[in-house]
């Protein structure tokens, strides 16, 4: 451990003292020989965000303990150590390069549960709440959402979904573009909502949440609940860090977020990852 990370962690303690202490205490401290699976969000925990350098030492770390979990996986009944994938509400290519670069085997998810990709035979499955009259809403919101968000100079549409749409605000904060996103969804009657995120505004069908695609993606693998673990940062990553039987966030988690964890790294965004994971992988 060098000098800067040392005068990291002594300033984490500092300013989190509770919370540091009820981290050493907690189970999350020390690897859990359960843990079959773990979920990570990308923007704010593998990656700094939207347009920020990618930390590659954090990928090349993930990459390498995936290959361990392969091969553990093939030597043996039941793997011993975890596999790594990712959940997000990232377009379904940005999530493709990103599995190539941690070398994933396991199934990931997309859109905020809105599909899944599955790296060992290169298929894509929407969720099955993607009916066709659910396109056929979600065509429509986007063309108010044009009309009512965009042209006024409020926010504009990150390009690239299918199934899901992302707003970043233009001018406007964060709170108001939610406000102008949900007046839009509830002037249609949609079976849609709008979900506030770090940096966005999300508008997703009913049901299909990060909460709903970790139960899914669950449900594809075998892998019970209990048995994964999740590190996230935003309140929209709560749907799922609830559900998993081991939660963690890097240092730049929401108040929210750092409330609800089972363990809080003094690191941010990808070190953080690598922090957690070291902590739970031995």
């Amino acid at each position: 451990m060098n000098e800067r990370e040392l005068y990291t962690i002594l300033q984490y303690i500092r300013d989190n003292p509770l919370h540091w202490a009820e981290g050493i205490k907690t189970r999350c401290a020390e690897a859990s020989s359960n843990l079959r699976l773990i979920v990570i969000d990308i923007d704010g925990c593998l990656t700094p965000g939207e347009g920020q350098p990618w930390d590659f030492e954090a990928l090349k770390y993930i990459a390498e303990l995936n290959r361990r979990a392969r091969v553990g996986a093939s030597l043996n009944d039941a793997p011993t150590l975890p596999a790594v994938t990712l959940c997000t509400g990232r377009q379904e290519p940005y999530v493709e390069v990103l599995m190539q670069a941690i070398d994933a085997h396991m199934p990931g998810i997309y859109e905020n549960g809105g599909g899944l990709y599955f790296p060992r035979t290169y298929r894509f499955i929407e969720n099955p709440l993607i009916t066709h009259e659910m396109k056929k809403a979600l065509a429509e919101v986007k063309e108010a959402l044009q009309r009512g968000v965009v042209e006024r100079g409020l926010g504009y549409l990150q390009p690239g979904k299918e199934v899901s749409f992302t707003l970043h605000p233009s001018g406007v904060s964060l709170r108001e573009l939610h406000r102008a996103v949900a007046e839009v969804i509830g002037a249609g009657g949609l079976p849609l909502h709008a979900e506030e995120a770090e940096t966005c505004v999300n508008v997703l069908p009913l049901g299909v949440d990060k909460g709903t695609g970790v139960r899914w993606l669950s449900e594809e693998t075998g892998i019970p609940l209990e048995e994964m673990g999740g590190i996230g940062d935003s309140a929209s990553d709560l749907k799922f860090l609830r559900l998993v039987d081991l939660s963690a966030a890097p240092a730049n988690a929401s108040a929210e977020v750092k409330a609800e964890v089972d363990y809080v790294s003094p690191y941010q965004d990808g070190a953080g990852v690598v922090d957690i994971l070291r902590r739970w992988v031995r």
